[in-house]
């Protein structure tokens, strides 16, 4: 309930109401050429820029799966630091439709070191464009993301330790996933939900539909916002645990299928969509995202990654054997056990997270416990982001930030 609903509205930070001075910018120089018609409106990287008028810390939000810079939780994470003084730029996760069309050096999301680096750049490239539109004065840098965006927060501080440009103050990674295997076996595990009636796709959908619908009847208007479902609850077309769990695992199949053909358009590699066939706006892409939707992360792992990662690097093996030794060696390269060294080390990078968030195991608790120490905050509750908005996570955010410490760490 709390990941699908978010913090309930009563127990919400207040945030002081006050004007941000913000735009949405472009990097022209980056523009991508020959990409099919129907990415006409993000054939070149945008981010949110929020300024101060005065001299202050910037700091860059990545978005989790799926997300772009102004989804509601990147957008909720401006506010926060914007009224505790800092510059913010918001940067959409490299699984988003229009980061794997602009932002992507290879256009297929999902290895997190060269999704990092695809990152790293195009901070530095915002923070130039940022300087020439508004003169920004910059005095410190910080970083922080949340769910996928925080294991990519992570693999950037790392890269940044290397290369320097930044030199990071704090980095704060909020409920990244530990071992990306698990975390998507979880999550697709979800969708194995046993709801009476929903065997296949289309019975998934409709019954969801017919539920709020009834619920619509009834109360004849609702405000749409986060609300909404702690309304339905409520009432007696309240969805049972086993809905919730296939609403979740419906949303992060979504975010794959989107991000699966986002890639196949932009790199032809023909898994959806016919070899050398441009998609134009006026094309329906139903049957090609239909299609999508039948692909978990698994799926998109075996026919884009594992083949992109053995045309780079070939493995004098069977076809087989190099697939399944890709896979293995894939996952252990894309966890957060992967920077285990680097990160026991990092005293300014911290974690948040909740102890009964469905994308970690106790497994991966005990590592975020032996690896950062008293840099760790981990809730009994909250799900998977639920409990972003709560006074008490704000609070424990800002201090880390400000270089405090969590409380009772």
């Amino acid at each position: 309930m709390a990941t699908v609903a978010g913090t309930p509205p009563e127990q919400q930070v207040k945030l002081n109401p006050m004007k941000v001075r913000e735009a949405i910018l472009g990097l022209a120089d980056e523009t991508v050429e020959n990409a099919p018609d129907i990415f006409w409106d993000v054939t070149k990287p945008r981010f949110k820029l929020a300024w101060q008028e005065k001299k202050a810390p910037l700091i860059f939000i990545i978005a989790g799966t799926g997300g772009r810079f102004d989804t509601s939780k990147v957008e909720f994470l401006k506010r926060v630091y914007y009224q505790a003084g800092f510059h913010v730029i918001q940067i959409s996760s490299p699984t988003s439709y229009d980061f794997v069309v602009s932002g992507s050096n290879t256009h297929r999301p999902g290895l997190t070191q060269q999704d990092s680096e695809d990152l790293y750049r195009l901070m530095k490239a915002s923070v130039e464009r940022a300087q020439s539109f508004r003169k920004v004065e910059i005095n410190g840098w910080y970083l922080t993301g949340y769910s996928l965006g925080a294991l990519n927060a992570a693999f950037v501080a790392q890269l940044d330790s290397e290369q320097k440009v930044f030199g990071f103050e704090r980095v704060l990674l909020l409920n990244p996933p530990v071992s990306l295997q698990r975390s998507i076996d979880n999550l697709d595990r979800l969708l194995m939900a046993d709801v009476p009636g929903v065997d296949d796709s289309t019975t998934l959908f409709n019954h969801f539909f017919d539920k709020l619908a009834d619920y619509f009847r009834t109360h004849k208007s609702i405000d749409l916002d986060e609300s909404m479902l702690f309304q339905v609850q409520k009432s007696p077309y309240a969805l049972s645990r086993e809905e919730l769990a296939l609403l979740i695992g419906v949303s992060f199949r979504l975010s794959v299928a989107s991000m699966y053909f986002t890639s196949d358009a932009m790199t032809w590699d023909s898994n959806l969509i016919p070899k050398d066939f441009k998609l134009k706006r006026s094309d329906s892409r139903t049957p090609y995202f239909k299609k999508a939707m039948l692909c978990s992360f698994q799926c998109y792992v075996d026919k884009v990654l594992i083949p992109y990662v053995i045309e780079q690097k070939p493995v004098h093996s069977s076809q087989e054997g190099a697939t399944s030794k890709q896979r293995r060696l894939l996952f252990e390269q894309n966890s957060l056990s992967h920077l285990e060294v680097w990160l026991k080390n990092a005293r300014h990078v911290g974690v948040m997270h909740n102890a009964d968030d469905f994308i970690i195991d106790q497994k991966g608790l005990d590592f975020l416990y032996d690896t950062f120490g008293r840099r760790i905050k981990i809730y009994p509750l909250g799900g998977h982001m639920g409990n972003l908005q709560y006074h008490e996570n704000v609070r424990d955010m800002l201090g880390f930030m400000k270089g405090k410490g969590f409380p009772d760490a």
